[in-house]
């Protein structure tokens, strides 16, 4: 303990003694970091951002994120009232549409180079499918098409969330990618906490019917947003 008491001495001893040999290298470190901080400031000025065009693909994926949010907001206790399925039916459906999510994250790739880069085409063929796929699954009148229907939903969601992050980044700015995700995030946190409630009303007024059909309505809004957008 006293040995340990005694390098600390001599180590605060020599320290001051040591830096003045460099009086210039705090003043260096100093001048690097103001002129790197300036650097990053002019680099993160959001007003070189083409926020109209931004503002049009985030307000059709929070439309299209919003459908998605409401449709799987009480999911397990809507299709148990549709088709009188016991949890397990409804795991089995779950499970079932998260692989086939799963491999479509894999093929987004391979998608994505068959449209030659044109993410926003992609993303409106995808936002098409999603809406047709909301369509059947509100109005099947079968647990097996409503399951087919659930299942191209999720391939169709799978590859759309990776087309509409890099739709909104060619229509903004590629230097200012962080502002633009965090933004895209804030809508969508927007939406989940909106989701919930509107639900919770469209089964009020249409009983297990109102979630499936709300959400294919804001999903067909979506889409008619992105043909609008040049």
């Amino acid at each position: 303990m006293l040995l340990m008491i005694c390098l600390l001495v001599l180590v605060q001893t020599f320290l001051p003694a040591a830096d003045k040999h460099f009086p210039g290298s705090s003043d260096r470190c100093h001048t690097q970091l103001h002129r790197s901080g300036k650097k990053e400031g002019s680099t993160a000025d959001t007003r070189s951002v083409d926020w109209r065009s931004a503002w049009e693909i985030m307000s059709a994926q929070f439309l299209l994120g919003s459908s998605m949010l409401l449709y799987r907001a009480d999911f397990a206790v809507t299709v148990s009232e549709r088709f009188g399925t016991s949890n397990t039916t409804n795991g089995y459906i779950t499970s079932l549409s998260s692989i086939i999510g799963t491999l479509a994250g894999f093929a987004v790739g391979r998608i994505a180079d068959a449209y030659a880069g044109n993410t926003r085409r992609l993303f409106l063929h995808t936002a098409t499918a999603q809406s047709l796929c909301l369509l059947v699954t509100a109005s099947a009148p079968t647990l097996m098409l409503f399951t087919a229907g659930h299942v191209a939903l999720a391939f169709a969601t799978g590859v759309g969330r990776v087309a509409s992050i890099q739709t909104v980044l060619r229509h903004g700015s590629q230097q200012h990618t962080g502002t633009l995700i965090g933004t895209v995030a804030t809508v969508m946190s927007v939406a989940r906490m909106l989701a919930p409630t509107a639900s919770g009303l469209s089964q009020e007024v249409l009983s297990y019917h109102g979630p499936p059909v709300l959400s294919a309505a804001l999903s067909f809004a979506g889409t008619v947003v992105l043909l609008f957008i040049q």
